[in-house]
């Protein structure tokens, strides 16, 4: 569960907890993305999707529907002695795309 604050205000009253959903299809659809992009590890896959939650407070009688808009960036790299020169790069590159 990912623990995230709804609301201007972060306090303990405006917690709310996502599920990774968006990670799910990326780690199921590996090898079909994988072969049909005809990717060698090292590489990327990132997604954009929405969730719903339905919100129900018993004592006011309230049920709404809440809309989380979710994204999540998964990069695959070798499983050897190199995944730290990997890591590295991919800091230094997120790094740089932010600054720029």
């Amino acid at each position: 569960m990912f623990k995230t604050q709804v609301g201007a205000l972060a306090d303990e009253s405006s917690s709310a907890y996502l599920r990774p959903e968006t990670a799910q299809g990326i780690f199921v659809n590996f090898r079909t993305v994988q072969q049909s992009a005809r990717m060698k590890v090292p590489f990327g896959i990132a997604q954009v999707g929405k969730a719903f939650r339905n919100e129900i407070t018993p004592r006011n009688f309230v049920f709404r529907s809440r809309e989380f808009e979710q994204m999540e960036i998964e990069y695959f790299i070798p499983n050897d002695d190199t995944w730290t020169e990997f890591h590295q790069k991919w800091l230094q590159d997120a790094w740089n795309w932010l600054v720029s």
